[in-house]
């Protein structure tokens, strides 16, 4: 009986350890090499910001619709800045006619002084020279408020700088714009990356180049492949900040607990397939082939187990 049981339990252990050692060859890649699930898809972020303000008269964009690069994203009332750019053209058009007066009273006065030295003084001369050089310099300055004006009429009309996505809009139409204050985000669809914050104990022998495999966690089944693109060389640090009085803000710690830090690991996407949408601030998990810089990989890239997710 007793040799029965021990049969039984020898021949479940054998199993067990038979499994064991077939996951650890499944997903041999994620024990002999670096990874993390702490892992955070980015991009950058464009603030809008208007030149001009006014209240918005045109607005065709919807929140979290794809923009392409140059398309309106709302106009404001333009009204006061064309009458503005009526008065820059007249005053410019005063400007010019007063340097033309200046410069034929200058060459009137060298005709004199030319045919008779007496009629007209050295000083008075000079004063007309210097009255034609006030007016080609109040001609400068009416062009140039006309280039500022054109320019605040053309800034009535904003455009997006970049291709992506429109994000956290709260402007509706007659909504006050406001210089140089941020009015909406807009996602740059070509600027994703993936942050994998590593422990820093485990970060030594990655470097910039080596492959990587990205599985988010919104398409667990997909996994990616990447580039390290480079590694962080700095965090912030939890002690040591200014506190009360100016004094230095110190936590306790406990000498036996050493948390080694997350240290932030850049990875640039290869290639992502079209039915994978990338959201900034989903989570992903992120293995690193360290040591692989200048490989080439000869297999698919394989997800992060479900259970280690």
């Amino acid at each position: 009986m007793m040799e029965s049981v021990t049969k039984q339990y020898l021949a479940t252990g054998a199993v067990i350890a038979v499994a064991i050692c077939v996951v650890l060859y499944m997903y041999r890649d994620y024990v002999s090499n670096p990874w993390t699930r702490d892992g955070q898809v980015q991009a950058q972020v464009v603030q809008i910001t208007p030149r001009v303000s006014g209240p918005i008269v045109y607005l065709p964009i919807k929140d979290n619709v794809l923009v392409q690069q140059g398309d309106i994203l709302w106009r404001i009332d333009p009204r006061t800045y064309q009458a503005a750019l009526g008065q820059a053209e007249a005053q410019l058009q005063v400007s010019r006619a007063q340097l033309d007066e200046a410069k034929d009273e200058e060459h009137r006065a060298q005709r004199i002084r030319k045919k008779n030295p007496g009629a007209i003084s050295a000083e008075d001369l000079n004063g007309r020279v210097n009255a034609r050089k006030a007016a080609a310099a109040s001609v400068e300055l009416a062009q140039a408020g006309l280039k500022s004006a054109q320019l605040d009429l053309e800034f009535c009309t904003v455009r997006a700088p970049v291709d992506g996505y429109v994000t956290n809009l709260r402007l509706r139409m007659g909504s006050q714009a406001v210089t140089n204050a941020a009015a909406l985000a807009l996602v740059d669809i070509n600027s994703y990356w993936v942050y994998g914050f590593f422990r820093e104990n485990r970060i030594a022998g990655v470097a910039a180049g080596d492959r990587a495999v990205v599985t988010l966690m919104s398409y667990p089944d997909q996994p990616l492949q990447g580039v390290v693109d480079s590694l962080g060389w700095g965090i912030a640090q939890q002690d040591g900040s200014t506190g009360q009085n100016l004094l230095p803000t110190i936590s306790p710690t406990f000498e036996w607990i050493r948390l080694a830090q997350r240290v932030p690991v850049r990875i640039h996407l290869e290639a992502v397939p079209a039915n994978v949408k990338l959201r900034v601030g989903t989570t992903a998990s992120v293995l690193v082939f360290a040591g692989s810089a200048g490989t080439v990989s000869q297999k698919a890239p394989q997800a992060v187990p479900e259970f280690l997710q």
